[in-house]
């Protein structure tokens, strides 16, 4: 499968932020004078090629950091114009407005390789905040980036971090969050963002989680669930997903939430073990973290 250059931008982008993540400086005085420079008819030339919209300071953050890996001047217009206008900025106040996070306050906690505490973002770290839209004739990053920096709660698995509730984690839960209703299951426990975000609904009477990992049950159970407002709705299991899945009896939940992979390549593996199970279970609807990305994997590897 041949790969374009649009993936190629893509793919530097992503491999930029997970490696050594880009801070742009920059200041209200640098971005005015950024501004004045390019003058009334400058700044008319980008919004008709659709790089600026009503944000000057946000295209000025992120048009850096493509220019920092060379995009600007290799990408053509329609790439660079998906870019920016799918970008995002954040003030840390409406970041942390998050009702977990909000909520959820973390010490440093570890137990056995797992560790509990609290990652943050610069001013002006770039990040992608949300999933690609893969409908999109351009698939493009959702870049974002804070106007203050802010913490958020992280588990390490050793030195790598393992689950944060972060932007991309908050954006890409939302549709199963308003989908989410009955008595539910959850497959996969991280730091309890699904599970808290769907307590606070009315038509959501319980939640069983099944999570393998001993450590990370006990610091969810004695760090994090204590804080939940609705924790009586909550039982935690520890077990295999799959095993678990195949004991259960029809009619035993009405909704299951999959999240026990980390990203759409891994995730393609255990979409194709869980997925018969609708059939077993016709009562339960069956949602899937990134499915549309973890389709598109699968897709992708038919053609190799």
């Amino acid at each position: 499968m041949k790969i374009t250059r649009e993936e190629e931008f893509t793919a530097a982008i992503a491999e930029q932020i997970a490696t050594n993540p880009p801070v742009v400086e920059f200041s209200k005085n640098g971005v005015d004078e950024a501004y004045r420079r390019l003058g009334r008819d400058g700044v008319a030339f980008l919004k008709s090629k659709g790089f600026l919209g009503y944000d000057f300071e946000k295209y000025y953050v992120i048009e850096r950091f493509l220019n920092s890996l060379g995009i600007t001047e290799k990408a053509d217009d329609k790439y660079l114009s998906a870019v920016f206008s799918s970008s995002a900025k954040f003030s840390a106040k409406q970041f942390r407005g998050d009702p977990y996070l909000k909520k959820i306050k973390v010490l440093s906690v570890r137990e056995g390789d797992f560790l509990l505490t609290e990652s943050s973002y610069e001013r002006g770290e770039i990040f992608q905040y949300d999933m690609p839209d893969l409908s999109s004739s351009y698939i493009v990053p959702k870049l974002g980036f804070l106007t203050e920096s802010a913490t958020f709660p992280t588990i390490y698995e050793g030195n790598v971090p393992w689950m944060s509730v972060c932007p991309s984690e908050i954006y890409s839960m939302k549709p199963h969050v308003l989908a989410a209703m009955g008595r539910v299951l959850v497959l996969g426990l991280g730091l309890g963002y699904f599970p808290f975000m769907i307590s606070r609904k009315s038509e959501v009477k319980s939640i069983v989680i099944v999570e393998l990992r001993e450590e990370v049950i006990k610091i969810f159970n004695d760090h994090i669930l204590p804080q939940f407002p609705f924790k009586e709705k909550i039982e935690v299991v520890r077990a295999d997903a799959l095993k678990y899945l195949a004991s259960t009896a029809d009619g035993q939940f009405d909704y299951c939430f999959a999240d026990i992979w980390e990203n759409q390549f891994d995730g393609a593996v255990y979409y194709k073990e869980i997925k018969p199970f609708e059939e077993k279970l016709p009562s339960t609807r069956f949602s899937y973290w990134i499915e549309k990305e973890i389709l598109f994997e699968i897709e992708r590897q038919k053609t190799l």
